[in-house]
């Protein structure tokens, strides 16, 4: 299996760790799930999240972020997670110590997810809200 097959079989379930152990959210294309890292307003896919690697000048995704996958010399970059066991390590640093963990390239995993969100249809949890106010005031 390829690690784009494997991302893809990720999808909503893996998790994204910093190795400080903070959460980074969930490997998911639902735009919708505050924890995906593909919801542009989540605090976890956000350009502007302080938890996301897409915030170009955070801890966790800027070029100089001591944790993050987008600096070239981060020697312990993020790890996915899956049932508690890492099975990948995100990273640009091509000289990284993986202890054998597959590595893959940040802008990889979140151009893939980018991908999905727009070939798979997620449920807006909120169109039912919203339609449910608008019988109301019919």
């Amino acid at each position: 299996m390829s690690i784009i097959d494997f991302l893809i079989s990720m999808n909503g379930v893996a998790q994204l760790w910093a190795s400080d152990g903070q959460f980074l959210g969930t490997l998911s294309s639902n735009l919708y799930d505050p924890n995906s890292i593909s919801n542009p307003h989540g605090m976890y896919g956000s350009s502007q999240g302080i938890y996301s690697i897409r915030n170009s000048y955070g801890l966790y995704g800027g070029l100089y972020g001591v944790h993050s996958p987008y600096n070239n010399y981060c020697i312990n970059p993020p790890i996915i997670l899956y049932q508690g066991q890492p099975v990948l390590m995100v990273t640009k640093n091509s000289y990284v110590m993986s202890n054998g963990l597959p590595v893959v390239d940040p802008d990889l995993l979140l151009g893939l997810y980018a991908q999905l969100s727009h070939s798979i249809p997620t449920p807006n949890p909120y169109l039912g809200l919203a339609q449910s106010i608008y019988d109301m005031f019919k």
